[in-house]
């Protein structure tokens, strides 16, 4: 079941994050409507819903083991263990306890659904106010599925609960009820807030629909609330069991897509992400930018130095990387020496020219090696698009042929053949195969930005010539203005 609390963390400049005075009036409106229908249905369902009524229902001790179990759904995924790997936006388990209670206690029952979308929410810590969208949407759910189980009810001529027999096909039609109605409201208010659109909101329907499938299970926790209500807490067991169970699956997926030297993302994770942002609604508005580091004469470090502090300036790299970005934005270990950012797009995106020379600026500073200085320089060459149909292939072709033309436009420039060039798996743009004259894959769609250094202000503009950014290992620590260089690597101890 996907709603309010289900969303990845919003960025900064994100509509959802924003405080209720900056969303459109619009959204505001649809807040105000909503609670008024929980207070006016709750009044009516109150006067005249069949079943037991609220204080009958409070004394009963399954009736309180099941709001337990729903509370402890609803916050065991946000304590301090569970809160890097969050399946809220896979599985809710509160759902089908929830319906459970409607069957076992009848209409009346309908009060934990507010109870549960106030507790998802409070954990979460979100904005107030979707504090209080997200327990008013809940509330309407649980309203429709009392209202048609109170038409039921009355059909029936039942007088306490639903029956054994009745469950699963009670429990079916509920469910649809409240999944199909959690997906309208749910769609529309981030329709209203500018998140998101219909269709890329519904784009993954087939996962919800498996996702809804879960509340079938409310017939198991109903009959022992009905029959056996102190077997409740054996649920809880297997509760956080299975919450236990999906943080494992959610942090070896996790591990599956990081580099294990840098912690950064990794080549798949990118490609990933790179896939989603191409597919994204607002695609029109924020293209999709990405950008290729590649850390200069690196395997002169390895050679000299040793892989040990080839690896240390990695991890250093990938850190700093990390800082110099937004954190919506991705930073990937592409492969060998080469890193790739992601930008995550919004109205705060900055351009790739800035970005490029606040990687540059970063990656140059000294990296501090046991007993030594060292400083690498990076080139960086980028692409962006705002095509959905573009290969997320051919847009990193595209930033790669542009990173080797730049690093071909330097004075002094050797192959990668020569002797103390950088090694690449790759040729440079010379060499490199279906390359128009500039180095850009022959027939690429949208247009790339070149970037080295501190570079121009992109489209198809070449920057002015920089050196490449190395230095060499230096005795002591650096202060002032860094020394002048060759571009050869030097190797010096400080003892």
């Amino acid at each position: 079941m996907t709603d309010v609390r289900t969303e990845p963390a919003a960025p900064a400049d994100g509509p959802m994050a924003l405080p209720l005075r900056r969303m459109p009036a619009r959204l505001r409106w649809w807040l105000a409507g909503c609670l008024t229908v929980l207070v006016g249905g709750f009044v009516a369902l109150h006067a005249s819903a069949p079943g037991p009524d609220l204080p009958q229902i409070v004394r009963e001790p399954g009736a309180l083991l099941l709001l337990a179990l729903i509370l402890l759904a609803d916050a065991y995924p946000a304590l301090p263990w569970m809160r890097h790997a969050n399946p809220f936006d896979e599985f809710i388990f509160s759902t089908p306890l929830a319906i459970a209670a409607l069957m076992v206690y009848g209409p009346h029952a309908a009060i934990v659904f507010v109870v549960a979308g106030l507790a998802m929410t409070v954990v979460l810590r979100m904005r107030w106010w979707r504090v209080v969208l997200n327990t008013a949407l809940w509330g309407v759910q649980g309203l429709a599925a009392a209202g048609v189980l109170a038409v039921v009810w009355h059909w029936c001529g039942w007088t306490d609960q639903v029956p054994g027999w009745a469950m699963l096909p009670v429990s079916i039609v509920l469910s649809v009820v409240i999944e199909g109605l959690n997906v309208l409201l749910v769609m529309t208010s981030q329709v209203l807030a500018g998140a998101t659109t219909p269709r890329a909101y519904l784009a993954d329907w087939r996962r919800q629909a498996m996702i809804g499938t879960l509340d079938l299970t409310a017939p198991i926790p109903a009959v022992l609330a009905a029959s056996q209500p102190v077997l409740l807490p054996l649920l809880a067991i297997a509760m956080i069991a299975a919450l236990a169970g999906l943080r494992a699956v959610i942090s070896r997926t996790a591990q599956a897509g990081t580099d294990p030297l840098t912690g950064v993302p990794n080549r798949a994770y990118l490609l990933g992400q790179l896939r989603s942002r191409l597919a994204a609604h607002d695609i029109d508005r924020h293209p999709v930018t990405v950008l290729l580091v590649d850390l200069d004469r690196f395997k002169q470090i390895n050679d000299e130095l040793g892989h040990l502090v080839g690896d240390r300036v990695l991890v250093e790299v990938a850190h700093r990387l990390a800082d110099v970005i937004r954190s919506t934005d991705v930073v990937a270990r592409f492969g060998g020496d080469e890193f790739a950012v992601l930008l995550s797009g919004g109205s705060g995106q900055p351009r790739p020219a800035e970005v490029a020379a606040r990687i540059r600026a970063a990656v140059s500073r000294p990296v501090e090696i046991p007993g030594r200085w060292v400083r690498v320089g990076v080139t960086v060459g980028w692409s962006q698009t705002d095509r959905r149909e573009t290969d997320p292939m051919v847009l990193l072709q595209q930033a790669d042929a542009r990173l080797y033309a730049a690093k071909a436009a330097r004075p002094g420039h050797r192959p990668a053949a020569d002797p103390g060039a950088d090694h690449h798996d790759h040729p440079g743009p010379a060499t490199r195969p279906d390359t128009g004259p500039d180095g850009i894959p022959a027939g690429a769609g949208p247009s790339a930005g070149i970037g080295l250094g501190t570079v121009g202000s992109g489209g198809s503009s070449v920057a002015p010539p920089v050196r490449a950014s190395w230095s060499p290992v230096w005795t002591g620590a650096p202060s002032g203005t860094l020394p002048a260089h060759d571009g050869q690597a030097q190797v010096a101890s400080t003892r």
